[in-house]
């Protein structure tokens, strides 16, 4: 399908076009990442099917996508559990997978597998088992001991309407 500029006339191909979009984003992740741009870059070579074939251009987006969100935001899903590790443990298993050159993944679960031996378990809220007990010790720190001591006395109404009356 071709496509004609509205400012210049010119016509290009739609496939042209989205190839170039897929480029300029995967340029814009590289900047993102990084010192480890060519350690991601490697990772998503292990999604290749065979040891010498390739990886077409938007599913190594989709791969390089994940894999950048993985070291932003360092929380991870498997196995239906979340997970929160370090900068450090992502680029230390990233790199032992990429020295045993492993190639077929579809997945990023065998990451995430070696990940969560020493990552830190989720609540559903986002927080660690420490981060929830020190959540706990201080709410029961601040609630008063005594609930019916805290409370505003209630007022008799038909005591106060007796006296008066």
């Amino acid at each position: 399908m071709q496509l004609v500029c509205p400012k210049c006339g010119s016509r290009f191909e739609m496939e042209q076009a989205v190839r170039e979009l897929e480029q300029s984003e995967t340029h814009d992740i590289a900047a993102k990442l990084g010192v480890h741009w060519r350690l991601v870059n490697e990772y998503s070579d292990c999604w290749r099917q065979s040891e010498f074939g390739d990886v077409g251009t938007s599913k190594r987006l989709r791969i390089l996508r994940s894999t950048a969100r993985l070291i932003d935001t360092l929380a991870f899903t498997y196995r239906g559990r979340r997970y929160r590790t370090s900068q450090h443990d992502v680029i230390r298993v990233m790199t032992e997978i990429c020295n045993l050159q492993k190639w077929g993944f579809t997945n990023h679960n065998y990451l995430y597998s070696i990940l969560a031996k020493r990552a830190e378990r989720l609540s559903a809220e986002g927080l660690s088992a420490a981060e929830e007990r020190q959540r706990e010790e201080n709410r029961r720190t601040a609630e008063p001991q005594n609930r019916r001591t805290a409370e505003p006395e209630r007022m008799d109404y038909r005591a106060i309407l007796k006296t008066e009356g």
